[in-house]
This record gives structure tokens, C-alpha cells and sequence, in this order.
């Protein structure tokens, strides 16, 4: 589905078997929002983005990567109470907003031994599971959330999975492969809780806090400022970054026939706490960001019984306003099984079985529900030359904890979701490429879809034009992102 890198081979040094290779590539994407529902949503997005990649052999048995990306994003709000766009950089009010960055994305260090195996040390990806589009086994790297659908679909170049630092080990055993990893670090995902358009706090939606919190908390758009999403996750206490409370993980490779068979074993922190929140700070935090700077406002929490009764119990009890939600973070066993091999010429099938003894699931108001998952997920691939590529893929999860009609947070009790992806190359020299993803939640009614038409320039330049589509109800992946849906024009020059 992805769209090959252009790369450059550099000299090749007279001792290394294989070249020095750089490639790099800008890409700019322009965003219209068509579904503006409240002042508070942005209107317009400018995503630029530089990548670098380096691949360098140190040696005949040792190798060496290393990927960055820096991001710009600028964003355009509403006038305060108004639906015209805002074309001025002002905070609170919405109107542009900046955010320059600098990931480190791939960095490791690769060695070949006959003897010992292929070890790789550094931060890398390990995207295991065999279907393309949803795996439940992919769970050993973070994921980026925090463009919503917009990073997710309008981006088809890479992945959404974010590089992390671990030490992966692989060597033939027996009539197969075993591949081990350990990641002695814990990373959060990236994601945006608090967001102006795919927001997590709404008033249909997420934790009942008083009207002044919810308010002062969708203004502040944790999607395009990482310093405080960061400060969020740090407040939540997550797990010590130390390497004795690392994860690992193990998978064995085996052939049979044509097919490829896996078995995994995950051991890792859910990335998903348990959360609680304090009623007590959630209401005099929300009345006073009520009153704001307003005297008589501020003079009528003297007489209001709910302030002075929560206040009341908050003094001596030694909370202070870091205890507004408390984060409970648990280990996680996942037991899987993968499959891929082809069944005729051009026709490939796959299939992924996932077990997880105890994950953290949230209900409507994200109170965390613990149960029990079972994830079943089977794929069908069709590609015929080097023009066409077609995929669909279907999968199941039953959550057996669960009350039978609980509302849950983007699932259900019995989650059925269906996917698929097409990519047709064509024109003489195949310059024109169309391109078309999209999502069906068979339980939930909620859906998305992302067409695109792109066209190849020359060598280097590419241009595109797209749009994501996406609804259903309020609890879904599609209403979540329903306010998030954009027309998308991108220029991409690689080199």
C-alpha cells in the first residue's frame, strides 16, 4: 500500500559489500475541514513534513540506519463564537496555531553473525502480526493518534507506528525462527485527549466534569502542541523508564509448505490505564475557570453548596490539583498466532488470532472495564503485476467480561470491523495512481473512507488530491473522527 521511497546510492567505500544509501523526501499537505459544527473546530491545516534516511554499512556484517522527520504544522480557527475562519496567531481564541518538531525515528545499529544470528540495537519497528491493515498483534510499538484520520489515511507513506528503543535478537532454531525483542523502556502513544476537532472530551463523551473545565479543556489542543500532551502523560505517573521494567516479547517462524506460520508471545505494559477521576477537584477547578476573572462571579462561589461542599472536603486532605486523575497502569500477556501463504497465482491470504488474558477497555464515561479478549482477523490479497493491488480484511473481537448492551469506547462487546484498501497505477509509465481506504463497523454503523488520485510528475515530484469522510455514532472510531473530515491537496518531492 505504500509508496516506494526514491533513494540515492552514495560511493561505495572499497571494504563494505553493499552501498551507502540516502533518501530523503518534502512533502506538504494542504487540509480543508468540510464539517465545521462549532466554533471550536479548526478549518484548515498546513502539514510539512522533511524526511532523512540513512542506511550506511560499517562493515561486512554490520550495518547502520538512521530516519529523521521534522514537521511543521499551522492551523486555522474560527473567530471566538463565530464560524469565519481566525487567520491571526491569538491563545485562547483559536485562531493560528503553530507546531515545529523533530523526531528521531529509525536509529540502530544491525549485525550479522552466522553463529549467533541477526541482533538489531537501537530504535526500530517490529510490526508483527500478518494482516496489513488491522493486526491485533501489533501492539509492541506505539501508535500516533494524534492526527486522527488525517495522519492515518491522508498519509499513505508510512506507518502510524512509532519507532521505539529496543534490542532485537533472531537466529534459526530448529525447523524455523525465533525472534526475540525486549523494549526496556516504556512509551506512551501519541494521541489527543483533549482536542479541538477529535476530541476525547465532548459533551456527549468522556468523564462528567463541570462546564468550565470542559471548556477550558477544549481549548487547549493537545493535537498540535507536544509539550503538553507530554506533560499530560507525565502527570499520569506512567510506568518507571528503567530496563528492569522493560517489556519482551518472542516469536517462532516456521514454513510449512507454502505457508508461514507464527507463534507470539507478548509480555508488555497496556498502554491504557485504569483512570479515576476526583469529583471533588473536578468541581472547584470547573467553577473557578467558570467565574474566571469576573468579581461577582467569584463572589457567588461564596454562596454556591456544591463548591463549598467539595472545597470542604479537599481541605486537609492533603490532594492537590496533580490528583485530578490518578492512572493505574497493569502488565499485559498476549498469546497469538499468524498465517500468510498464497493460494493461487497473484491471490494471497492471511490471518491473525490474538488472546489477552486481562486488557483495559473504557465505557462511555472512561471508566476502565477489564476483561478478557479474544481477536480473530482473516485477509484477502489480490495484486496482478506491478499495477493493481486490492485488499480486504475482516475482524472479530469478543470482549467475554463485558455485560451483554455495556457501552463501550470505540467497541463493542462483539466487535465486528471490516477494511480494505485498493491501489490501480495507470497511464503509460503508470504516473497516475488512485488509491481508496476505508473502515465498516458491522456492530457499531460507524464507517470512514479516504479516496485519493495522485500523479507522478517526474521522477521526483508527485502531487494528490484527496478527502476523508468518516460518521457514525458518538462511541465509534467514525464519530469520533466525524468532525475531522477534510479535503486534501498534497506535493511530495523526493530525492
Amino acid at each position: 500500500m505504500a509508496l516506494l521511497v526514491l533513494g540515492v546510492c552514495l560511493a561505495l567505500p572499497a571494504q563494505a559489500q553493499s552501498p551507502t544509501l540516502f533518501s530523503g523526501s518534502w512533502s506538504s499537505m494542504l487540509g480543508m475541514d468540510t464539517r465545521a459544527e462549532v466554533p471550536l473546530e479548526d478549518v484548515g491545516v498546513l502539514y510539512n513534513r522533511f524526511d532523512l534516511d540513512l542506511r550506511h554499512p560499517l562493515s561486512d556484517t554490520m550495518r547502520t540506519r538512521m530516519a529523521a522527520r521534522f514537521t511543521h504544522i499551522a492551523s486555522v480557527g474560527h473567530e471566538p463564537g463565530e464560524y469565519t475562519p481566525a487567520f491571526r496567531a491569538d491563545w485562547p481564541a483559536l485562531g493560528m496555531r503553530y507546531d515545529y518538531y523533530a523526531d528521531l525515528r529509525e536509529a540502530y545499529v544491525q549485525w550479522d553473525s552466522s553463529r549467533w544470528g541477526n541482533l538489531t540495537v537501537g530504535r526500530d519497528l517490529a510490526l508483527w502480526g500478518a494482516l496489513e491493515l488491522q493486526s491485533p498483534l501489533r501492539i509492541l510499538n506505539p501508535t500516533d493518534f494524534s492526527m486522527g484520520l488525517f495522519g492515518a489515511l491522508g498519509n499513505t507513506d508510512d506507518t502510524t507506528a512509532m519507532a521505539d528503543f529496543m534490542v532485537k535478537w533472531q537466529r534459526d532454531v530448529g525447523l524455523g525462527t525465533l525472534e526475540v525483542v525486549y523494549l526496556p523502556f516504556f512509551t506512551q502513544h501519541r494521541f489527543s485527549p483533549i482536542a479541538t476537532d477529535t476530541a476525547m472530551i465532548r459533551p456527549d463523551l468522556g468523564p462528567q466534569i463541570p462546564t468550565g473545565l470542559f471548556t477550558l479543556a477544549r481549548r487547549m489542543d493537545l493535537r498540535l502542541d507536544r509539550s503538553l500532551s507530554d506533560a499530560l502523560i507525565y502527570a499520569l505517573k506512567p510506568p518507571p523508564a528503567t530496563p528492569l521494567d522493560g517489556s519482551i516479547a518472542g516469536r517462532w517462524k516456521h514454513k510449512i509448505g507454502n505457508w508461514d506460520v507464527n507463534f507470539d508471545a507478548i509480555w508488555n505494559w497496556d498502554r491504557l490505564p485504569k483512570l479515576t477521576f476526583d469529583k471533588d477537584i473536578a468541581t472547584v477547578l470547573g467553577k473557578t475557570a467558570e467565574a474566571g476573572f469576573d468579581q461577582q462571579k467569584q463572589l457567588a462561589l461564596l454562596g454556591d453548596s456544591e463548591f463549598i461542599a467539595a472545597n470542604g472536603r479537599l481541605n486537609g486532605s492533603g490532594k492537590t490539583m496533580t490528583d485530578l486523575v490518578k492512572a493505574e497502569w497493569q502488565r499485559r500477556v498476549t498469546l497469538g498466532m499468524e498465517w500468510s501463504g498464497e493460494l493461487h497465482e497473484g491471490w494471497m491470504l492471511r490471518g491473525d488470532a490474538a488472546y489477552t488474558p486481562k486488557k483495559v477497555l473504557l465505557d462511555a464515561q472512561f471508566q476502565p472495564v477489564v476483561s478478557a479478549l479474544t481477536q480473530v482477523g482473516m485477509g484477502l490479497e489480490y495484486s496482478r503485476e506491478d499495477w493493481l493491488v486490492a485488499l480486504v480484511e475482516c475482524t472479530y473481537q469478543f470482549a467475554s467480561d463485558v455485560k451483554e448492551g455495556q457501552a463501550l469506547f470505540m467497541m463493542a462487546r462483539h466487535h465486528v470491523t471490516a477494511v480494505g484498501g485498493l491501489v490501480l497505477r495507470l497511464g503509460e509509465g503508470q504516473p497516475w495512481t488512485v488509491q481508496l481506504g476505508g473502515m465498516y463497523g458491522v456492530n457499531l454503523g460507524d464507517y470512514a473512507a479516504a479516496p485519493k488520485l495522485s500523479y507522478q510528475i517526474d521522477e521526483n515530484w508527485r502531487v494528490g488530491l484527496g478527502a476523508i469522510v468518516s460518521g457514525g455514532p458518538p462511541l465509534s472510531p467514525g464519530g469520533l473522527f466525524k468532525t475531522d473530515d477534510q479535503v486534501l491537496f498534497d506535493v511530495r518531492k523526493a530525492f
